[in-house]
């Protein structure tokens, strides 16, 4: 499974997992890289974010991708796709 991801503002990028979980991960470390300049507040804000997206990530994100199908969401400026 393949994750890309737009951080609005901080940019994106692309890697390779084995599962949703392992595709939030991944978009978790994004984002403390992206604000780890940042005050506590915007992180923790954008943590908040990803930890919501993690449900839908791996449900209906996962069910997807296993039918060989790309699914995409966003929240706050954070953007994300799952594709096989």
């Amino acid at each position: 499974m393949r994750i890309e991801w737009v951080i609005v503002g901080k940019g994106g990028d692309a890697v390779e997992v084995d599962s949703a979980e392992g595709a939030h991960t991944a978009l978790c470390r994004a984002v403390k890289a992206a604000y780890a300049d940042e005050d506590t507040d915007a992180l923790t804000t954008r943590l908040g974010l990803v930890y919501g997206l993690r449900l839908a990530m791996v449900t209906e994100g996962q069910s997807a991708v296993e039918r060989g199908d790309e699914w995409s969401t966003q929240a706050g400026g954070i953007m994300v796709r799952l594709s096989p």
